[in-house]
């Protein structure tokens, strides 16, 4: 039949047989030109001096040359196959940092999903290192930085924000009080209070940017990437935009280094989005780790 029903193709073993049925088409309505010989149980103990086959006519060479330009084919387009349409900030992580520098971000293949089995304490079942992380961010992102200037009033608006909903029962007794105590008492912690009085801090800042490809993944591809992030923190001072980003990995000092490397990329995204968004230059991409009460630069 023409054309060829859709199950006979689907039901082909090899590329090989859609070709034999294109052969079999009625005269005129055929790709090829050529004898097509079946052979089967029944004819291939044919005797040697039966009459061979017919030589099979000469190509189109039109269609020849149609023929080879189709299966010589490259797509033009190959380094974009692995790209993926949308990225996060965080997906940019280094699973392990480089030795020399702090350059690029693998693709995302190597990210890995990790299942947890099921807890059914509900209620009284302790916070992971996640949720605990998370009720801190919470915290952070609601805290009045001008009214830190002892342990009673940041208790105060911690309980204020348990009371306002904010943060569950659990999440308020997970609240590392020192942590955010050692983050005041700092030189950076002095800064936060100066620009919320000044009122040029932002937290929680959400944005979507299209990105060039080879900006967050190396290489010389061309294409653009829809890059999505939130930065927990930032403010103009007079000669930039500074951004901080709050950790709360469980490490020990001498592992800040490493753990600064580690988020690198991800930092690198925020000044790169924040530098676009504001029209201002970014003077400093700030990590503070809660759980040592040192900051990164990286």
């Amino acid at each position: 039949q023409s054309p060829i029903p859709p199950e006979t193709l689907l039901a082909a073993a090899s590329p090989m047989q859609w070709i034999l049925q294109a052969a079999l088409l009625p005269e005129g309505e055929r790709v090829f030109d050529r004898e097509v010989v079946y052979i089967t149980e029944d004819n291939a103990e044919a005797e040697p001096d039966a009459a061979p086959a017919a030589e099979p006519s000469a190509p189109d060479p039109e269609a020849l040359a149609g023929l080879e330009d189709a299966l010589g084919f490259v797509y033009p387009h190959a380094a974009s196959e692995d790209l993926p349409s949308k990225v996060t900030a965080t997906e940019l992580k280094r699973e392990e940092p480089d030795e020399g520098g702090t350059d690029g971000a693998p693709l995302l293949h190597t990210q890995r999903a990790n299942f947890r089995m099921p807890d059914f304490r509900g209620e009284n079942k302790p916070l992971t290192p996640a949720e605990r992380g998370t009720a801190t961010h919470r915290m952070l992102q609601h805290l009045r930085f001008t009214e830190t200037e002892n342990d009673a009033q940041i208790r105060a608006q911690i309980d204020a924000l348990a009371a306002a909903g904010h943060l569950s029962a659990r999440e308020k007794d997970a609240v590392k009080l020192e942590a955010v105590r050692g983050l005041m008492d700092s030189a950076l912690g002095a800064r936060l209070r100066a620009a919320e009085a000044a009122g040029t801090v932002r937290r929680e800042f959400r944005f979507s940017l299209l990105f060039p490809a080879n900006r967050l993944f190396g290489g010389t591809v061309e294409d653009e990437v829809l890059l999505q992030g939130v930065v927990d923190c930032w403010w103009t001072e007079p000669d930039g935009v500074v951004i901080l980003d709050y950790k709360t990995d469980r490490i020990r000092a001498d592992m800040v280094p490493e753990r600064t490397a580690y988020y690198a990329s991800q930092l690198r995204a925020y000044g790169e989005a924040m530098a676009r968004i504001t029209g201002k230059p970014v003077k400093q991409r700030l990590l503070y780790f809660l759980q040592k009460r040192q900051k990164g630069l990286p």
